[in-house]
Parts: structure tokens; C-alpha cells; sequence
């Protein structure tokens, strides 16, 4: 089976959860050597992606991508431009007419898979991924990205969503699709390569997350002010218009020298992060599921979190056990953190249980999962669809 994958909608050190999640999909991929993989990236970026993915069996294309908001003349546009304005239908259909023209035809493919799902997809047999569909949702609606979700579920030969809540969300959104439609959850992205024993800085919090406005950065510097004894390490891209007011608002008096943004940073200066710190905020409005909270647990480190509909299916179903705050409120926040810095011991515990019930997975069992599903496209759709076995154990979560 011959599969490509376009990648060119993500540019490593900025596409934070939807990045991590392309690298260890492929690498679980490449260790299938009975398929060929071609693998389509931005032009600039291939040593970054090699870097990632050492592994061989990937065959790599360079592709020049016009109008892009990840690029330094982009950020600046892109924070100057109001909302209304770049997530309008027109600006984004004309964006998109645009990039495609630079798409190289997949020509020799049996299907084409395609990892984040917000970007429009090309003619032929093809696979998407779906991740985050907040922008179908009234509070975070975009008209113009929620239109291009809308055509990629129409047009794709398959879905596959990567987590319970977002998977009922599918089904609910696109009932039409359900009999092309899987869930196959993924490992934790970046585990603990050893748990920590220690509690080297108290009071030390991290919430690793790009300042896209949805993660509600602003909420976490509101409570870091109630939070004197506090510190707070934010790592990750550092997206416009929220990243500059948020450096601003760390820089006035009542947070400076506590409350860092140090952008994207390097697997192992993360492990480090998580290594010194004592918790792990996460006030998130919206997600799939919460990578920072898998990885938290993977540390044995305890976890205040938003109450967001995802943040709590997440913790159900992991069985976790956490300090829960009102997403935009920062005095919740605030006293969430208290409960849980007084009570450490009991949260870490929680978070080393919760660990386990992922620990097992593998990116290997995950990118089979994902092979089954190419060739049933490729094959020509053959009778039902393939479901993931470990999908399957989810208590309470239809895989069928």
C-alpha cells in the first residue's frame, strides 16, 4: 500500500498538540514496512521533521506554501488583523485557493492521509483525522474553518477522531459519516522517561499550550496574581494576537520575575520543566483531549483543571482525580490551586493511577490502528469498517 501524508498544514514549532501528535503517528507508521510513506512537508522545515523522525522508510517532498500565518511577516498580520476578519468565510477560501494551487498532486498513492483536519483536502481516496471541533461550536464558531471541517467530513473515504469526546461529538455533528467514522486513541504524547520522585520546587506550576486564545492564558495570569507564592512556566508556540498581551501582562509588576512565555521548546528542556515542577495548570476552554494532562500523569504530577466539557470527559475516562475550577474565573482558579498544593500527596497519587490506564499504549499499536483504516480505503471501503481493539476496551465508549 502506497500512503501519503500531507503534513504541509503544520510547521514544526508551532502547531504544539497537533505537531506532537504527527510525529508519533508516523514514527507508529514507519514501523509498518510493508506499506510505502511519502510524506509531504513545508519547504524549509525537513531538517526539523528529520530531527523528530529519524526513522527510515519515510519518503519526504518539500512544498512552498504562499500566505501562511506561522511565519514572522505572518504573526505580525495576523496580530494586527481582527478575528472577524481572518476567520471570515471569504478570507479563508481565499487562503485556501491559494495554498492549494502549491499542493503537488498525489500522483502513485492508494490514499492519502491527512493529520489535522483544517485544512482543505485534495481529490482521491483520503483519510482525516479529526481533532478539536470547537469551531462548529457557537462559543468558539469560525465560519470559515468550520466550513472547511464541514467539506473534509463530506469529501473523506474515512474519519478518524482521536478521543471519546470528541468521537460522540463526530457522531452527533455528522450522523451521515458514523458508518466511516473511528475512534482510535492515541498514547500520551511526550511520557515521562522517569517519574519524579522529588518535589524539587514547590509551588512551581506549568502549563505547557500555545497562547491560541482558546487555551485562556489570560484566566491562569489573572490567578497567578491571588497566587503570590506561586511561579508559572508556560512553554510553547507563541501565536499572535494573544502571545503579545500576554508577554505584556506578565511584564507589569504584580507577576514580573514569576509568570515566564520561553516558546516552543525542546523535548528534553520540557522533560526538565516537568521534572522541577509541582503541578500542572490547565484552564483550557476547549480541547480534543489535553496532552499536558496525559503528560502530567505520565509524571505522577498533580493537576488543576478547567471545567471545560472535554477537560471532564477526559478525566472520566482516564479515572483521574483532579482540583476543578471555573474556566473564567480566576479566584476559582486560584483556590483549585490552593486545594491542591495543600493536599499534593493525594492529586500526585491520583495522577500516577491515572497513568496507567494509557501506559500500555503504544504509537506502534496506534499507527496500525491507522494502517487498518488506510486499507480498507484503499482497498476499496470492504464490508464495516475497522475499529481499534483498544478503543474498544473504553468503558462506556461505542466503538461500533
Amino acid at each position: 500500500m502506497r500512503v501519503t501524508v500531507d503534513a504541509t498544514a503544520i510547521r514544526p514549532g508551532h502547531a504544539a498538540g497537533v505537531e506532537a501528535f504527527t510525529y508519533g503517528l508516523l514514527s507508529g507508521m514507519a514501523a509498518d514496512t510493508s506499506c510505502e510513506l511519502r510524506v509531504n512537508v513545508l519547504r524549509g522545515t525537513l531538517p526539523r521533521w528529520r530531527d523528530q523522525l529519524p526513522a527510515t522508510g519515510l519518503d519526504w517532498t518539500e512544498v512552498a506554501q504562499p500566505l501562511r500565518s506561522d511565519t514572522a511577516s505572518g504573526r505580525v498580520l495576523r496580530r494586527w488583523t481582527p478575528a472577524r476578519v481572518r476567520n471570515s468565510l471569504a478570507v479563508r477560501r481565499a487562503v485556501n485557493a491559494v495554498r492549494q494551487r502549491a499542493v503537488p498532486r498525489q500522483r502513485g498513492a492508494d490514499v492519502t492521509l491527512y493529520p489535522f483536519h483544517g485544512a482543505p483536502i485534495g481529490p482521491g481516496p483520503s483519510v482525516v483525522v479529526l481533532h478539536d471541533l470547537r469551531h462548529l461550536r457557537a462559543a468558539f464558531h469560525s465560519p470559515g474553518f468550520a466550513a472547511v471541517v464541514r467539506e473534509n467530513v463530506a469529501r473523506a473515504s474515512a474519519l478518524v477522531v482521536t478521543w471519546p469526546h470528541p468521537y460522540r461529538e463526530a457522531l452527533r455533528l455528522f450522523p451521515e459519516a458514523a458508518h466511516r467514522t473511528a475512534l482510535v486513541p492515541t498514547p500520551t504524547f511526550q511520557p515521562a522517561p522517569d517519574r519524579a520522585a522529588a518535589r524539587p520546587e514547590p509551588g512551581l506550576l506549568v502549563y505547557p499550550s500555545s497562547t491560541a486564545s482558546h487555551k485562556n492564558h489570560a484566566t491562569l495570569l489573572e490567578a497567578m496574581a491571588l497566587l503570590p507564592q506561586c511561579r508559572l512556566v508556560c512553554p510553547g508556540p507563541l501565536v499572535e494576537p494573544d502571545a503579545s498581551r500576554l508577554l505584556a501582562r506578565a511584564a507589569r509588576p504584580d507577576l514580573r520575575g514569576r509568570v515566564s512565555f520561553p516558546g516552543f521548546v525542546t523535548l528534553d528542556e520540557l522533560n526538565a520543566l516537568y521534572a522541577r515542577a509541582d503541578a500542572v495548570v490547565i484552564p483550557s476552554l476547549w480541547e480534543a483531549a489535553s496532552g499536558a494532562m496525559l503528560e502530567a500523569f505520565s509524571w505522577g504530577l498533580p493537576v488543576a483543571c478547567a471545567d471545560a466539557e472535554p477537560l471532564l470527559a477526559q478525566l472520566e475516562f482516564t479515572g483521574a482525580e483532579a482540583t476543578v475550577f471555573r474556566a473564567t474565573e480566576p479566584a476559582s482558579l486560584a483556590e483549585a490551586v490552593q486545594r491542591l498544593l495543600a493536599d499534593r500527596p493525594r492529586y500526585a497519587a491520583a495522577a500516577r493511577h491515572a497513568d496507567n490506564r494509557l501506559a500500555a499504549r503504544t504509537w506502534t499499536a496506534t499507527g496500525g490502528d491507522y494502517l487498518d483504516v488506510l486499507r480498507w480505503v484503499a482497498q476499496g471501503r470492504p464490508g464495516p469498517m475497522p475499529r481499534s481493539a483498544f478503543a474498544a476496551e473504553l468503558a462506556g465508549e461505542g466503538a461500533a
